[in-house]
């Protein structure tokens, strides 16, 4: 892992500031929708026993915590949390100091040549590593004399396993540490469902690949366009897709696989994120803004949805086979 230095930290610091000044109760983002849906799809094609126990966890969840997802997601704060709002739980807590050594965790910076993910690209700190982990704690049965830290940290893996699947499929979490994951790659683009001249608000690679792709391409009146319409709009999308993906062979694959793919997309050229040099080095567009195509959504909402499935069957497997 790179190591971001105090300026790059205040920069970040600055730049979220800035980002969250743009967001509204419902704004679409896969922090919230897109990571919903990801858990959602994984939960409905479990088998029964094991939705039993990832709801039997759930039911240890602390009211404050129940409060505080409920909050992220604006929710009611009554509401019982489904394992689908919990996997934006991991985002919830970074507000919280106590959870501050997570925050790497999200994602995994890599060396501008590295065209594939191993065990040896990070060994702590990183979401590689992260899954792995959380996944060897869910898989460790409690006993009857279980303290209930360790059904804490138990629920916790569940959570987190939930969340970093999703973050491990948005290829812009397998990324540069110069640029802070996309953050600082700023573009324009016009709203393919504008009249006029409207842009998209996302005005950077990694909100655009967070949120404005998930946007529905065509305007209709008849479109609910609250968190919940955009919820139920790609959760049936991407479940009559379930029928022909190849969800088995999706499943084989290691982590350092789906990071790989991920690395795969942001390297691409028709990402129009970075250009390959002599040395294949994945360097930064030399514009100080990149102006996308109006066609860029039409191009790549399809990858980002097929990644989204893509995390929902590995989710489901890595639960069904970590929760016997």
């Amino acid at each position: 892992m790179h190591i971001r230095s105090n300026n790059s930290v205040i920069a970040l610091l600055a730049f979220t500031l800035i980002l969250f000044s743009f967001f509204t109760p419902k704004a679409f983002a896969l922090g919230k929708v897109g990571h919903q849906v990801i858990c959602q799809l994984a939960f409905d094609h479990l088998p029964a026993n094991t939705q039993n126990k990832v709801n039997t966890l759930l039911g240890g969840l602390s009211n404050k915590h129940k409060k505080l997802i409920n909050k992220y997601n604006h929710s009611s704060v009554k509401s019982e949390v489904t394992f689908a709002e919990s996997c934006t739980w991991a985002d919830a807590i970074k507000k919280d100091k106590s959870f501050d050594k997570y925050k790497s965790w999200h994602y995994l910076n890599v060396d501008r040549n590295e065209t594939e993910v191993t065990e040896k690209t990070c060994d702590k700190n990183c979401i590689t590593v992260a899954i792995q982990l959380h996944k060897k704690i869910l898989s460790e049965p409690l006993t009857n004399n279980a303290s209930q830290n360790d059904s804490w940290e138990r629920l916790q893996a569940l959570m987190f396993l939930g969340h970093w699947f999703g973050d491990i499929h948005q290829p812009m979490h397998i990324n540069f540490a110069s640029d802070l994951g996309g953050n600082r790659t700023k573009i324009t683009m016009l709203n393919p469902q504008a009249k006029g001249k409207e842009f998209v608000k996302c005005n950077n690679m990694h909100w655009l690949w967070d949120e404005c792709l998930l946007y529905p391409m065509t305007e209709s009146k008849s479109h609910d366009h609250s968190n919940e319409g955009l919820f139920t709009v790609l959760h049936d999308k991407l479940n009559k897709q379930w029928s022909f993906a190849p969800i088995s062979e999706w499943q084989k694959d290691s982590v350092y696989t789906w990071a790989t793919e991920s690395l795969t997309i942001t390297r691409s050229a028709d990402l129009l994120y970075c250009e390959l040099d002599s040395k294949n080095a994945c360097l930064p567009i030399k514009k100080q803004i990149i102006n996308l195509p109006s066609t860029y959504q039409d191009e790549h909402q399809s990858i980002l949805e097929t990644r989204m499935l893509q995390a929902s069957a590995r989710l489901a497997y890595t639960l069904e086979n970590t929760l016997n």
